[in-house]
């Protein structure tokens, strides 16, 4: 088993690699790519760069290069539901994209189903066994996920609440899913949230 984490930044993925064992780095693409164990698995940790281009680019490459057998995305996101609190953590149910018109990946290539694209159920089973048996110390959620390249504003908030009924926001996601779901590849997401996805959100992000 092999687990290939990706972040947007080199904050959100450093806690991470920090934990990899007998760490080795292979440059590729001009990123670097941090291989190493933790504990008895091993792990690829890269930080991709931010929005869904630079996302989808080292999904890939940890497929295709690294033979990755699952990918975890995670990092930040904005909240798009008032019962989540700065720092609870939402799991994917779902993702999809807000900026993308559902019948590009429907009705073309990868002709999905729909436009929300499913977390693996079973990544979604350890991450439940995992929040009920440990003390984390933080609320977890499990929702739907939506991404686009923006931050949101206040309107914008309103209309993604009503048009996706998702948990929070992100840049990355989608991209994320849907090179994993044309590859064949389980992947789930576990966003932290840094920000209410609304004009303020620049400034709370940081």
């Amino acid at each position: 088993m092999k687990i290939g984490i990706l972040g947007p930044s080199e904050d959100e993925i450093n806690p991470f690699i920090d934990k990899l064992k007998n760490q080795t780095i292979t440059k590729h693409i001009m990123l670097n790519f941090y291989s190493g164990q933790y504990h008895d698995v091993l792990v690829v940790g890269a930080f991709c760069g931010g929005c869904k281009v630079n996302a989808a680019i080292a999904t890939q490459v940890l497929i295709d290069k690294f033979q990755v057998d699952l990918i975890i995305l995670t990092g930040v996101a904005g909240s798009l539901n008032d019962n989540l609190k700065f720092g609870d953590v939402v799991v994917s149910t779902e993702v999809a994209h807000h900026d993308v018109v559902p019948e590009i990946i429907t009705e073309y290539h990868p002709w999905l189903e729909d436009q929300y694209i499913k977390a693996n159920e079973a990544l979604k089973g350890k991450c439940i066994r995992i929040i009920k048996s440990e003390r984390l110390g933080f609320t977890c959620h499990f929702g739907r996920i939506i991404t686009g390249e923006t931050f949101i504003t206040h309107q914008q908030r309103n209309i993604l609440i009503e048009k996706h009924q998702a948990m929070c926001v992100d840049m990355e996601s989608a991209s994320v899913a849907q090179v994993c779901y044309v590859n064949n590849v389980p992947f789930i997401v576990i966003r932290a949230i840094s920000d209410n996805a609304d004009s303020e959100a620049p400034e709370t992000f940081e």
